[in-house]
């Protein structure tokens, strides 16, 4: 059809760096205004997570980010109403119900009808079907 599969690709794939580059920066100075070591804390796997979750569909990654970023609010939420536990066990939930979420989108029911790219990981040779 005239498409550089290639082309299209790098550019692509240099436009989503860019916007993740973007995006980390406005990460880092939303919460401080200086670098600090493990100031992300893993929110990057919370994010790929996030899109396996949301079966590559834009309307469904807002209701996962909301369900994460709920899940990172709790133990703010509780500690303000008195509930007092473990902090750490709080703290942790959101990568706990990422594992969680992993788990039951590949099961064997739900990896038919993920609805990833049929591309996703396969390298493009012209001329080969």
């Amino acid at each position: 059809m005239g498409i550089n599969v290639a082309r299209y690709r790098y550019a692509h794939t240099i436009v989503g760096g860019a916007f993740a580059g973007i995006g980390g920066a406005c990460f880092s100075l939303s919460i401080t205004p200086q670098w600090v070591d493990g100031l992300t804390s893993g929110a990057g796997w919370i994010a790929i997570a996030l899109v396996i979750f949301a079966f590559w569909r834009p309307e469904l990654c807002l209701v996962g980010a909301y369900f994460f970023g709920a899940f990172a609010a709790l133990p703010y939420t509780l500690q303000a109403r008195g509930v007092t536990i473990a902090p750490e066990l709080f703290q942790s939930l959101p990568y706990v119900a990422t594992i969680v979420v992993l788990v039951l989108v590949s099961t064997g029911w739900t990896k038919r009808g993920l609805g990833a790219p049929a591309s996703l990981g396969v390298p493009y040779v012209r001329e080969e079907l």
